[in-house]
C-alpha cells in the first residue's frame, strides 16, 4: 500500500457514515466527540507535537481530496474561535461571484460537533460556507474527529499559510483563544510565530478597545507598524467620547475598512496646533496684511483684513463648498 493509500486509510472516514455518502444503506450519524478543552486538561493527553501532526494529517486528507461530502449549509456552525471580523470587501464579492459561477472548487475542512448532535463545527472555510449558505447551496467538506487544541490549530495555521487575515484580525483571534484557557505553546502554533511576537501582538490588541476593532473592520493595509501608531495615539487622547461623532458619520460607516481606518488614525492625532499664538496674521510676500485667523476651542475664525476685505471675504464664501469637499477627500490621506 502506498503512503498515500497509507494516509488515506487512517485518517479517512466510510462514506456510508457520513452525510451525502454513497452507500445503499441510511447513512449513520456521527459518533459524538468528546469535548476536550485546552488547557492543563488537554496538555495531559496530548502534546503539541501530536497537536501539529494531527493537523498536517488533516490538511493533507482535504487535499488529496478523500471523503468530500456534501453538507448542508444549516448543519454548519462557527469556530469556536472567531478569526475573521465582517466585511463584505471587494475580497469577499470576487470569492462570492467565484462560487456563484464556477461552484464551490476546494473543500471545506469540519468536525462533528461537540455539543450539537447530527451538525458540525468549521475548522476551515468559513466564508466559503457562508456564501453556499446565502446561494442555497450544499458544503463540500471533509469531516474529521478534532479536538479544541487540533481545530485552533488548523485553523489558524490555514490562514496564516494563506495570507487570509489581517494582522488586528489575528491579535483577535489570539486574544479569544487566550481568553478561552488555551496554552501560548497551541496559540503560537496556531499562528505560526515565536514568543516575543506573540507578546506584542496581544499587548497591542489589548490596548485598543474592542468596539473600535470592529468599527473600523479587518483594514488589511494597515499592519503592525500602522496599529502600533493607532494604539500610541490612542493612549494619549484624552475623551474617548469625542470618537463617537467619528463612529456615527455615514461617510466613516460608508467607507471601506481601509478608509475607516485611516478616519479614526486622524481623528486621533495630537493637536499640533495646540502651541500656536491664539490669533495669527496671514501676510502676503509684500508684507500686506490680508487676513487673521483666531483658534479658540474647537473653532477657528478668519477675519478678513486686505484692501477690498469685502469682495475678498466673498471670494472665499463662494469657494467654501469646494475647499470643504477637498478637506473630505484629504481625510483618506493619513496624517
Amino acid at each position: 500500500m502506498s503512503r498515500k493509500d497509507t494516509l488515506k486509510a487512517m485518517l479517512t472516514r466510510r462514506t456510508d457514515e457520513l452525510p451525502g455518502g454513497n452507500s445503499s444503506s441510511e447513512p449513520a450519524a456521527p459518533a459524538p466527540v468528546a469535548h476536550v478543552r485546552s488547557g492543563a486538561v488537554g496538555a495531559m493527553g496530548r502534546s503539541l507535537g501530536q497537536i501539529a501532526s494531527a493537523a498536517e494529517r488533516a490538511r493533507a486528507l482535504v487535499a488529496s481530496g478523500a471523503a468530500v461530502v456534501d453538507i448542508p449549509a444549516e448543519k454548519l456552525l462557527g469556530s469556536f474561535a472567531q478569526d475573521r471580523l465582517d466585511d463584505a470587501g471587494s475580497e469577499y464579492e470576487t470569492l462570492f461571484n467565484a462560487i456563484k459561477e464556477s461552484g464551490q472548487k476546494s473543500p471545506i475542512l469540519v468536525r462533528p460537533h461537540p455539543d450539537r448532535p447530527d451538525h458540525y463545527q468549521i475548522a476551515y472555510g468559513h466564508r466559503r460556507a457562508k456564501i453556499l449558505a446565502k446561494l442555497g447551496r450544499p458544503v463540500r467538506a471533509v469531516v474529521q474527529d478534532l479536538t479544541d487544541e487540533e481545530l485552533v490549530v488548523i485553523q489558524g495555521q490555514e490562514n496564516s499559510a494563506r495570507k487570509d487575515l489581517s494582522y488586528i484580525e489575528r491579535g483577535l483571534f489570539a486574544l479569544t483563544l487566550e481568553d478561552q484557557g488555551f496554552d501560548r505553546t497551541v496559540i503560537m502554533s496556531a499562528l505560526s510565530m515565536e514568543k516575543t511576537q506573540l507578546s506584542r501582538l496581544l499587548a497591542l490588541t489589548k490596548s485598543v478597545p474592542k468596539n473600535l476593532i470592529h468599527a473600523i473592520g479587518p483594514a488589511p493595509k494597515a499592519g503592525r507598524p500602522r496599529w502600533t501608531a493607532f494604539a500610541e495615539r490612542l493612549s494619549e487622547f484624552p475623551d474617548m467620547s469625542q470618537l463617537d461623532e467619528v463612529l456615527a458619520d455615514p461617510k466613516f460607516q460608508q467607507a471601506d475598512t481601509d478608509q475607516r481606518f485611516v478616519r479614526l488614525f486622524n481623528a486621533i492625532a495630537p493637536n499640533r496646533g495646540a502651541a500656536k499664538p491664539r490669533k495669527v496674521a496671514v501676510k502676503t510676500d509684500a508684507g500686506n496684511k490680508i487676513a487673521t485667523v483666531e483658534r479658540g476651542g474647537d473653532t477657528v475664525t478668519i477675519i478678513v483684513d486686505a484692501d477690498g476685505s469685502r469682495e475678498f471675504g466673498e471670494f472665499i464664501a463662494a469657494k467654501l463648498l469646494e475647499l470643504y469637499q477637498q478637506f473630505e477627500e484629504n481625510k483618506e490621506a493619513p496624517i
